[in-house]
């Protein structure tokens, strides 16, 4: 068993990790770039998995790391409590693979659903670090009919999104809630939330 594998095998035993990772995924790929190592990870609510390589079924989403990153992830929780910094920095990794795994749900390719939500197909996005500053920032654009996410801010959007990581961490959970129900109501529920929250966080 590798360090990073065994890295994991701790995190997953811990409750402070299952309870802070728990209703944002079901099953997650790792990929540890600097040593090719690929992971799945399986959360299961109040126990979780780690299996070598990539399980057949599809993720909720791809997260890549680095062997430092798993090592300052077992140091975040080694207190069992999660600072505001730590949390962001956590986030910081999981931003992009949330809105690109979002983005490819069959409800957000359809073009009906576009317009009856008014989904916007150019806007950027920035998540606010602790101390109230635009770190990360993205622009999605969709164009023949596949979601582009471009790192930095370009042209002019029809909005610009400015979130904590509390608020995406929301958005996640409601995600993957409506996803695995699969029902429409509960889509309807979330396109309804969704519209209001948007307002919340436009940046006008």
């Amino acid at each position: 068993m590798s360090s990073n594998q065994s890295l994991l095998e701790q995190l997953t035993q811990k409750k402070s990790v299952l309870e802070w990772f728990k209703g944002l995924f079901t099953q997650v790929h790792l990929e540890i770039t600097d040593t090719g190592e690929k992971y799945t990870i399986l959360h299961r609510g109040d126990s979780a998995e780690v299996v070598s390589g990539f399980h057949a079924k599809k993720p909720n989403f791809v997260i890549p790391l680095k062997s430092e990153n798993v090592g300052n992830l077992v140091q975040a929780f080694s207190d069992d409590t999660i600072s505001a910094e730590e949390e962001y920095r956590i986030v910081k990794f999981m931003m992009v693979p949330c809105l690109k795994a979002a983005l490819a749900m069959p409800i957000l390719s359809n073009t009906a659903v576009h317009k009856i939500v008014k989904v916007d197909t150019y806007w950027q996005e920035v998540l606010i670090d602790p101390s109230g500053n635009e770190d990360l920032q993205l622009t999605i654009v969709y164009v023949n009919k596949q979601w582009l996410v471009i790192p930095g801010l370009h042209g002019t959007p029809n909005r610009r999104l400015a979130l904590t990581p509390a608020q995406l961490l929301d958005f996640q959970r409601r995600v993957l809630a409506a996803d695995a129900s699969g029902k429409v109501s509960d889509w309807a529920g979330l396109a309804k939330w969704y519209v209001d929250w948007r307002e919340e966080i436009t940046v006008h």
